[in-house]
């Protein structure tokens, strides 16, 4: 069976993928919305719900960044560094 078909790679790999993706997703969100909000940009600190969706998106994308490498770590493709 080849590695990209295998639940262990699925499990270890492709999820900390999608957790990548969905925080690159979300910051991507953020920034349309930091552009859009001409409103409050200089006038104060932004809205809670910014700060939460900033702090979700960081969250999310160095989680997945995290679990991609402890997953190659599992899975021995990263021996010897």
């Amino acid at each position: 069976m080849r590695i990209a078909y295998s639940q262990a790679f699925a499990v270890n790999i492709v999820a900390g993928y999608l957790l990548v993706l969905l925080g690159a997703s979300l910051s991507l969100l953020a920034a349309v919305w930091w552009v859009k909000a001409q409103e409050w940009l200089h006038s104060g600190p932004p809205p809670p719900a910014f700060r939460a969706l900033t702090a979700a998106a960081f969250t999310l994308f160095t989680t997945g960044i995290v679990w991609q490498l402890v997953g190659y770590l599992r899975l021995e493709y990263a021996v010897g560094w």
